[in-house]
């Protein structure tokens, strides 16, 4: 079941970063509905981990890539990420205390964050592309 499913209008006419943001939304997909359900306990942790894991691996590469095309406004766009960072950092830290109504807010941050780093930060620099 999707929550938040990826959608065209998203793409950052890259292929590599949007399999990466679809990735992204795979995994935040499934803490949610992982959170909603039943078996809270048995893939929390797991979810958590590849959320951490993934999130790190998708950031070098589009910081990279931004250096790449030269984008403009790649020092504000890092800070951004650095807040996901702290997100999931928090997110980490309260399942290790199982404080349920913080691990729903965090949950619910990173869906939030997500959709408008995708569609508001993220189309920044496809556009960029498309004025040189």
């Amino acid at each position: 079941m999707e929550v938040f499913p990826w959608c065209k209008y998203y793409s950052v006419k890259n292929d590599e970063l949007d399999n990466h943001h679809k990735a992204l939304f795979d995994i935040i997909n499934g803490l949610y509905v992982n959170w909603l359900g039943q078996d809270k306990d048995n893939c929390l942790e797991s979810l958590i981990e590849e959320i951490v894991s993934y999130s790190d691996y998708h950031i070098i590469a589009e910081e990279q890539y931004m250096r790449e095309i030269g984008y403009e406004d790649i020092e504000r766009h890092i800070l951004g990420h650095r807040e996901f960072k702290q997100i999931t950092t928090q997110l980490q830290l309260v399942a290790d205390k199982n404080e349920p109504e913080a691990i729903e807010k965090l949950i619910a941050s990173l869906v939030d964050w997500l959709i408008y780093h995708v569609t508001v930060e993220d189309k920044k620099y496809a556009v960029q592309l498309n004025w040189c």
